[in-house]
C-alpha cells in the first residue's frame, strides 16, 4: 500500500505522542516524533511533512510558534492540527489566525483525530493539485496564445476549450472540500463519536461548511450572470460615486465591527457606461476584501477621482498585503493567497475574478 503521507507529532508528553500514534495506526502514514518543532525548522529535511500534530502546550511557547512559521514559509500548504485541552474562544481564534486548521481536544478520541487528519490531508492534496494546475496554466499560456494565433481560421479553435476544462476541475476541488467536511461532521454525529454536550458544536461546524457551499454557489452565479449580461450589452450611464455611496453604510458597519476606520474621498463623480449593480459588486468585493484582511486597529481608505477620460478608483489599507510572487495569481478563479488562508477568514477566491471580468468587460 502506498504511503498516505508523513505526520509529525510534536509534544514533550510521551503519553500524548503514543495516543496520537495509536489513533493513526490504521492508516499507512510515516510517523515522525519530537518534543519540539526546533528539529524540523531552519534546515531541509529528507522527508517532507504533510501534517503537524502540535501539542497545545508547545503552541503557547512563542519560540515554537516561530518554528512553526518557519515550516510554513517552506511549505504554505502544511496542515497543522492543535492537540489541546478545551480551548477558550479567544485562544482558539488566536490559533486559527496563526494558521492552525483544526483543534482536537484531549483525551484523544482515535476516530476524531484520524478523521481530522484525513480531512487535513485531503485539503493539502487539493491545494497542491490547484497549485500545479495554476503553474500549468501559466506555463502553457504563451504556447496556447501562439497556437490560437496560428489556427485562428479553424472553427475548432475559435473558442478556448481548455480553460473551461481547467475551470471545471478547479471547481470540483472547491466543492469537494466543504462537502467532505460536512459529511464528516454528520458521520461523527451518526456514529455517536462525541458526547451529547458537543453536538451543538458539531452542528455549528456543519452549518458553517454548508454556508461555505452557499457562498460558493452565489459567487459562481454572480460570475456567470455578469459574463452573460455584459455579452448582451444594454449598458446605461451610471455615476460611479453614487454606486459607491449606496453601499458604504453597510460596509462602514462591517468595518466598525472589525474595529477598523473606513474613510472615503470622492474628488469627482465620473460617469461610466455599465450595469449599475455590476459597479456595486466591484466596490463591495474590493472594500470587503480590504476589511476582511486588515487586523483590528487598522484602516481602509477609498478614493474616487477622474483623470482625463478615465475613472480612477483606489483602495488603501493597513492589512496583510499580497506577496509579489502571488500577485500574478490573484485573478485566477478560486485562488487565495497563503497569508489570507492563515488568517482563517473564509472566502471562495471568486471575488477578484468577478471584479476583473466586470472592469475589463
Amino acid at each position: 500500500m502506498d504511503n498516505e503521507g508523513t505526520i509529525l507529532i510534536a509534544s514533550p508528553n510521551p503519553e500524548l505522542r503514543a495516543a496520537c500514534r495509536r489513533a493513526l495506526e490504521r492508516g499507512n502514514f510515516s510517523i515522525q516524533e519530537g518534543e519540539s518543532l526546533q528539529d524540523w525548522a531552519g534546515e531541509e529535511k529528507k522527508e517532507n511533512i504533510d501534517v503537524v500534530l502540535l501539542d497545545g502546550k508547545i503552541f503557547q511557547n512563542k519560540r515554537e510558534v516561530l518554528y512553526l512559521q518557519d515550516l510554513w514559509e517552506k511549505d504554505a500548504n502544511l496542515a497543522c492540527i492543535l492537540i489541546s485541552e478545551r480551548e477558550s474562544l479567544s485562544r482558539a481564534l488566536q490559533a486559527f489566525q496563526a494558521g492552525v486548521c483544526e483543534i482536537v481536544s484531549v483525551p484523544v478520541v482515535p476516530e476524531i483525530l484520524s478523521l481530522r487528519v484525513a480531512q487535513a490531508m485531503e485539503r493539502r492534496r487539493d491545494s497542491l493539485e490547484l497549485k500545479r494546475l495554476h503553474a500549468f496554466e501559466q506555463n502553457f499560456a504563451p504556447l496556447w496564445s501562439v497556437a490560437k494565433g496560428e489556427m485562428a481560421t479553424s472553427d475548432l479553435f475559435a473558442k478556448d476549450f481548455l480553460a473551461p476544462a481547467a475551470f471545471r476541475l478547479t471547481m470540483a476541488h472547491e466543492f469537494r472540500a466543504p462537502l467532505t467536511a460536512l459529511q464528516s461532521f454528520l458521520l461523527i454525529l451518526l456514529k455517536g463519536y462525541v458526547a451529547p454536550e458537543k453536538w451543538r458544536e458539531m452542528i455549528q461546524h456543519a452549518y458553517d461548511r454548508s454556508q461555505d457551499l452557499l457562498n460558493l454557489v452565489d459567487d459562481l452565479m454572480n460570475l456567470a450572470t455578469a459574463t452573460q449580461e455584459m455579452s448582451q450589452g444594454n449598458l446605461s450611464r451610471v455615476r460611479l460615486g453614487d454606486e459607491l455611496e449606496s453601499i458604504l453604510p453597510s460596509l462602514k458597519t462591517e468595518a466598525e465591527q472589525q474595529e477598523l476606520l473606513l474613510t472615503w474621498t470622492i474628488q469627482q463623480n465620473p460617469v461610466v457606461m455599465a450595469h449599475a449593480h455590476h459597479l456595486k459588486q466591484v466596490w463591495t468585493n474590493l472594500i470587503s476584501n480590504a476589511i476582511k484582511y486588515t487586523p483590528a486597529g487598522g484602516y481602509v481608505r477609498v478614493f474616487l477621482d477622474r483623470q482625463e477620460n478615465w475613472a480612477v478608483g483606489k483602495i488603501e489599507d493597513s492589512g496583510i498585503g499580497i506577496s509579489p510572487q502571488e500577485l500574478p495569481l490573484i485573478f485566477h478563479e478560486f485562488y487565495r493567497a497563503a497569508e489570507a488562508k492563515k488568517m482563517g477568514v473564509r472566502g471562495t477566491g471568486l471575488g477578484l475574478p468577478l471584479v476583473k471580468r466586470i472592469v475589463e468587460g
